[in-house]
């Protein structure tokens, strides 16, 4: 075994995580486990975040690939901070609603709300906005 941060030689057995046997560097003091052939490409990588944008879950695809439902997201993320840039809001609109009082059922206790709300204009096809609220 080869130690991963310096490179020596000398290492000794230092416990198991789910059943997978970790090593300590003697010279560094670093831990680390043996390393897996078991590392997906970048094509197999492709296929599970092309399969993402198709909308299928990730669970789903985690369970397709055998890996970790946060590697699938591990892969998107890194993904579209590679290839995409985040846009910037160009504006908002701040709507405040009155408070609405109503009983509800049989109670006599009465419930409402009055929250400002900011509803963000997004220049989409389906006419989508998105809301926000303060919290009180």
């Amino acid at each position: 075994m080869v130690c991963r941060k310096c490179g020596s030689l000398d290492n000794v057995k230092n416990g198991k995580v789910n059943d997978v046997q970790r090593y300590k560097c003697k010279d560094c003091g670093f831990q680390f486990t043996k390393e897996e052939a078991n590392e997906h490409s970048e094509d197999e990588r492709n296929k599970a975040i092309a399969l993402y944008l198709l909308g299928l879950s990730m669970r789903s695809i985690a369970k397709l690939f055998r890996v970790n439902v946060s590697t699938i997201l591990y892969w998107v993320r890194n993904f579209a901070i590679a290839n995409y840039e985040k846009p910037t809001p160009q504006g908002a609109v701040v709507v405040e609603l009155d408070e609405m009082w109503h009983f509800i059922g049989s109670k006599k206790q009465n419930s409402g709300s009055g929250r400002l709300i900011v509803a963000l204009p997004m220049n989409s096809l389906n006419g989508n906005v998105g809301i926000v609220v303060a919290k009180p």
